[in-house]
């Protein structure tokens, strides 16, 4: 007998929700952000908007000196790791941090924070032009 497994992750209605806000912000956050830092292997943009401030990392590929090249070592590393990396995040801070959320190219994703509320909104209808508000005060 042939069996088949499927992996299935439920996506819950909030999930959806912090996604659409991190896609919103993304587009923002890459055209006005600012590069805050660069450490061994992640980039960190962020973007401060008023009372707002995106932060966004990215894994930088580049090897640093120290850090050894060969794909065994790579493979070694992760199989330490007990949960796949997620070397994508978006942190949005409104006061206090309302969302953060994790992924990867291949799909994998975890949203850490989500904290309802107004501010919902508020994200989805900042723009550009926003930004540009912001900076020419």
């Amino acid at each position: 007998m042939i069996q088949s497994r499927m992996n299935l992750r439920l996506v819950s209605s909030s999930d959806e929700r912090a996604l659409a806000i991190r896609d919103h912000l993304l587009p923002l956050v890459r055209d006005g952000g600012v590069l805050e830092c660069q450490r061994d292997a992640m980039r960190v943009i962020s973007l401060q908007l008023g009372p707002w401030l995106i932060n966004h990392w990215t894994p930088f590929n580049d090897l640093s000196p120290d850090q050894a090249s060969s794909p065994g070592y790579r493979h070694a590393l992760e199989r330490q790791h007990t949960r796949p990396d997620l070397p994508y995040g978006l942190e949005v801070w409104r006061g206090a941090k309302v969302l953060s959320v994790l992924w990867a190219d291949n799909g994998c994703l975890e949203v850490e924070t989500f904290v309802r509320g107004s501010w919902e909104d508020e994200a989805l209808a900042l723009t550009t032009s926003t930004w540009q508000g912001t900076h020419q005060e």
